[in-house]
Parts: structure tokens; C-alpha cells; sequence
């Protein structure tokens, strides 16, 4: 299917479901797209903390919160808030999103940014090689831009 990269900002997103990159600890993170989305759904990230002291949440893995509009979709690529991504934990985070989409009920992705520019290049032939063999429509957000409409130029 097709994918669309975009700049703006992932939080005004009109597709179903709003992935992040997000640790295993279930504690905050603190660049500013972290912090912004804690702000605007601390629910989530309470019952995602949880999951995450519970023992419930592995690196390389997907949580997805139904509650709300867009949903969310934590994609667990760090141990800890100041660890390193992980390569090989967002190939297997992408693997799962790729693979098990429908049986989620996911109809369109939206994807932020899962780490800084430096780093960013070298996860782009990640997200090429599996979302872009998946019939999900997906907006990959390569920079983002607060109150930017990053989707309107594909409208």
C-alpha cells in the first residue's frame, strides 16, 4: 500500500491510529513529542505504566489504546526513558504492525517520529521494508513541526 512521509505535526493526525516510539519502563519520555502526548492522554500512559510494572510490556512489542480519537499505538524500541533505540526492537515492533494490523482493527497508521534526526535515516529503509509491503495506509512523519498540518497536502 501506499506510504506517504509528511512533516508536521503527528498530534493532528486524521488517520485511525497515532504510533509513537515509547520504553519499556512505562516512565516518561522527554523529548518534546513524548511530553506533549502525556500531556494530552495521561490515561493512556497511566494504564500503559502499569502494564509496564506489571512485567506485561517487552521491548520489540505494540500497545495499543482504544479509548481514544486518534488511537494510540505505543511502539516499545528503548528499555528505559535514556536508552538507546533499538534497531532490531523497531523492525520487530514494525514486523508485528505489519503483520497483525487487521486482526487489531487498525485502518490507517499515522507514524512519529521514533528518534532524532541523526538517527532517523537509518530506520527509514526499516519502515520501507515493512510498511510499505503491508496494505495499511501509512503518514510517516519524518520531522515534526507543533500545529503544523503535516496531511493537508494529501488531501
Amino acid at each position: 500500500m501506499t506510504v506517504v512521509y509528511a512533516e508536521g505535526d503527528p498530534l493532528l493526525t486524521r488517520q485511525h491510529t497515532l504510533a509513537f516510539a515509547h520504553n519499556a519502563a512505562g516512565r516518561a519520555e522527554t523529548d518534546p513529542l513524548g511530553l506533549r502526548l502525556h500531556h494530552a492522554f495521561p490515561a493512556a500512559f497511566a494504564a500503559y505504566r502499569k502494564r509496564c510494572r506489571a512485567g506485561r510490556v517487552r521491548p520489540g512489542t505494540l500497545w495499543l489504546w482504544r479509548e481514544a480519537r486518534p488511537r494510540l499505538c505505543f511502539l516499545v524500541v528503548r528499555e528505559t526513558p535514556a536508552g538507546a533505540l533499538r534497531a532490531r526492537y523497531v523492525e520487530s515492533a514494525l514486523l508485528t504492525l505489519a503483520r497483525d494490523y487487521r486482526l487489531e482493527g487498525i485502518r490507517s497508521l499515522a507514524l512519529a517520529p521514533l528518534a532524532p534526526p541523526a538517527e532517523w535515516g537509518a530506520l527509514l529503509p526499516l519502515l520501507t521494508r515493512w510498511l510499505a509491503v503491508s496494505a495499511l495506509p501509512c503518514v510517516i512523519y519524518t520531522r515534526c513541526i507543533p500545529g503544523a498540518d503535516g496531511e493537508a497536502a494529501l488531501d
